[in-house]
């Protein structure tokens, strides 16, 4: 297992910054090869990059200790069976690029080969196309590079049942005293307005009468720039001023970020493009965190569970608290359609963060765990969905999980939903390698693409529990 070592003083003090624990002798072991660095580490996500066979590491940059929001740096390292090497040529794409809060690998072009998905806090979410190992940021010609956010989260299902997968976005929501658009975003300024080599800043919005003007009342602004109290003798005064008249002579030592996106969205993956639709209103009542995606009802169509809350807000805001997690039942056709808690059984009222998908019972129905911020986890056992079929494949040694192989069953001649497995998505959480694959109807073929672009089709047996399948396609039943 590896561990992300976050930091909230400079990294660079702390030793490596990504350990390794030993699940056997329960042993933390820090010499994985991955010096420290400045940027505390956000989410990590393993994939087969180039096909290989071994698994590849990305780590994100959450943020830089002290120095909020200046952009992080991310990082790419190489498995090469004994030890992690640092992806030079690679990871220069991921100089300074953001606040990197959600991470997956997801092959959505159907290569063979991961692309790598971020979600960026006042950024857009990005997406870098991966040709045999080598990537290219595709943000821009996908459509995305418009949607900038406080986006959270970012996984990928086939809500649709087209074959492709599409994108799920965790964001802040639209239930805040703050509001965004594409004419009119959110804004945030900072620089070095004190000289004391710190970071400063000013959250903004729109004004129709007087402009960009700040977001904060003047004793909440002047308390973190005390500059402002001989600028501004008066309430009023501070109250006339837009951000210009604010910052007067520190605007050259300014910068600015936008978010013009607030909703939590699917993009739907129309091959060459993404298609942004925003998420039913109940998702929108509190900030999202934790996206996981399974059938959770066992009706042949993929699902989504969100969690959901933020409590840590200013002062003079009252916390962000409408949500009680929520689940999604999707309809094959793209829709998805909240589930209340009391037909779900999903009521978590605290700060969910992390969540991941198990059949931690083997009874072919998947469970929900979910953890909160300062609170207990919970487990949900899921008692009421139609049983599926547990898929549980054998990679090669470098990658015994299959991570990165998609899959979906054949009834006749109408395929399933596409599954993918994972190591890290959502909010920096992974979901199990066993798979349940909903079975509304007996499944004939099981379809794989392996890490790589291999295919591999094999009939499956009358009324199998569980099945494990090789990289030559080869199906034995576990019962």
């Amino acid at each position: 297992m590896l561990i992300g070592s976050a930091n909230y003083e400079d990294g660079l003090t702390n030793g490596e910054f990504v350990l390794r624990f030993d699940l056997q002798d329960r042993s933390v072991n820090a010499s994985t090869g991955l010096p420290a660095q400045v940027s505390s580490v956000g989410p990590m996500a393993l994939a087969d990059l180039d096909g290989d066979g071994n698994l590849d590491l990305f780590v994100g940059g959450r943020v830089i200790p002290g120095r909020y929001p200046q952009a992080a740096t991310s990082y790419l390292y190489r498995y090469d069976g004994r030890q992690w090497q640092l992806d030079a040529e690679n990871s220069r794409l991921f100089q300074n690029i953001g606040l990197v809060s959600g991470a997956v690998w997801s092959d959505i072009d159907g290569d063979g080969f991961p692309e790598l998905i971020l979600a960026c806090e006042w950024g857009p979410v990005r997406v870098f196309k991966n040709q045999s190992g080598k990537l290219r940021e595709a943000t821009e010609e996908l459509g995305l590079a418009g949607f900038t956010g406080w986006w959270t989260s970012v996984t990928t299902g086939d809500f649709d049942g087209d074959g492709r997968l599409d994108l799920i976005v965790g964001n802040w929501g639209l239930n805040s005293s703050c509001h965004a658009s594409r004419e009119h975003p959110a804004r945030l300024y900072f620089g070095d307005w004190n000289g004391f080599s710190n970071v400063d800043l000013l959250e903004a919005e729109d004004d129709p009468q007087s402009g960009i003007v700040p977001r904060r009342d003047f004793g909440s602004v002047r308390a973190a720039l005390p500059f402002l109290m001989t600028k501004f003798p008066t309430y009023q005064a501070f109250a006339e001023a837009n951000v210009d008249g604010v910052l007067g002579d520190k605007v050259p030592l300014t910068r600015e970020l936008q978010a013009n996106t607030l909703a939590t969205m699917i993009f739907f993956n129309r091959g060459d493009h993404f298609e942004a639709v925003a998420l039913p209103p109940e998702a929108q009542f509190a900030p999202v965190f934790a996206v996981c995606v399974a059938d959770m009802d066992g009706d042949g169509n993929e699902d989504v569970f969100l969690g959901q809350n933020f409590f840590a807000t200013q002062p003079e805001t009252p916390r962000l608290d409408a949500g009680r997690g929520l689940w999604l039942r999707g309809d094959g056709a793209g829709k998805l359609t909240p589930v209340p808690g009391q037909e779900s059984g999903v009521r978590i009222y605290g700060e969910a963060r992390g969540a991941a998908l198990c059949d931690y019972d083997g009874d072919g129905r998947v469970d929900l765990v979910v953890t909160q911020n300062g609170a207990e986890t919970k487990l949900y056992h899921n008692a009421q969905a139609k049983p599926g079929l547990r898929v549980r494949l054998n990679g090669p040694p470098g990658n015994p999980k299959g991570v990165g192989a998609q899959m979906r069953l054949i009834f006749g001649q109408r395929p399933g939903p596409v599954r993918e497995v994972h190591a890290g998505s959502g909010y920096w959480s992974q979901d199990s390698a066993v798979e349940v694959l909903a079975t509304p109807e007996s499944p004939t073929q099981i379809w794989i693409r392996w890490p790589g672009g291999k295919v591999s089709a094999a009939p499956v047996p009358p009324k199998p529990g569980e099945v494990t399948v090789n990289t030559e396609g080869q199906i034995k039943i576990v019962r």
